[in-house]
């Protein structure tokens, strides 16, 4: 084994035992980093690495990772009847879109003859999630309010439907339709919900059912009948939000 005296070292062939070597042999911090074993890691800086530990607690390796996606941040705001275009914001990869349709009018009824117009259909609201490459730009519209019924001298005119809100390439979100009209007794038929379609749909719901939804709130409702002319419908909106949130 291998002797230490004087501060000189003597090596002989037999091997140095287990625990041998301790703190009166080598001083505390007297090994530098010259003196260990380099690893299979590359000397450097790491962003949200993934990293290997072994037993004796060395690195063996190392890897740069990707951050997570930023938070959403709102970008576009519209309600209807308008149209414009969408154009993503650099750093954009994802988008998140609330989208809610015109509702129906209600038809048009006579009091005179005890005939009420039908509610008009309810808009529907969904959301939408869309992986983009910046620039992305499309073109949006958004519904407007479907117009009442009329009641002229011998009939009660139906409702007309409310507007589609739609993102061209990422969704469409039909308006609900108008309401029946009725002349004599009795209620005219309710106008159709309107319907989300272009999957991906995580979410769509009639208005009717929910009261509308954060900045949404009353809208898409369809509109009640009444024993003259009908009612206006309510208008439709949409929402785009962007990940490029740092907070």
């Amino acid at each position: 084994m291998g002797i230490i005296s004087n501060g000189n070292t003597v090596i002989d062939n037999g091997a140095i035992d287990a625990n041998e070597v301790d703190t009166t042999q080598i001083a505390n911090d007297a090994v530098t980093a010259d003196k260990l074993a380099n690893t299979a890691v590359t000397a450097g800086s790491y962003t949200s690495a993934s990293i290997t530990v072994d037993a004796q607690g060395r690195i063996t390796s190392a890897s740069s990772g990707s951050s997570g996606a930023g938070g959403f941040v709102p970008k576009t705001l519209s309600v209807g009847p308008t149209s414009g275009n969408y154009s993503s914001t650099s750093g954009t990869s994802q988008i998140l879109i609330y989208g809610v349709s015109g509702s129906g009018g209600s038809g048009g009824g006579n009091s005179g003859r005890g005939g009420t117009g039908g509610t008009g259909g309810a808009g529907t609201f969904a959301a939408y999630t869309k992986t983009v490459t910046h620039p992305f730009s499309q073109p949006y519209s958004v519904g407007g309010a479907g117009n009442g019924g009329s009641s002229p001298g011998q009939s009660g005119n139906p409702g007309n439907a409310g507007g589609a809100t739609s993102m061209t390439t990422v969704f469409n979100i039909n308006g609900g339709g108008g309401g029946g009209g009725q002349f004599f007794g009795g209620s005219g038929s309710t106008g159709s919900s309107g319907t989300a379609s272009n999957s991906p749909t995580p979410a769509s719901v009639s208005t009717s059912n929910t009261g509308g939804f954060l900045a949404f709130s009353n809208l898409g409702s369809g509109a009640n009948g009444s024993t003259g002319s009908g009612n206006s419908g309510k208008v439709g909106a949409i929402s785009v939000f962007e990940n490029i949130g740092t907070g």
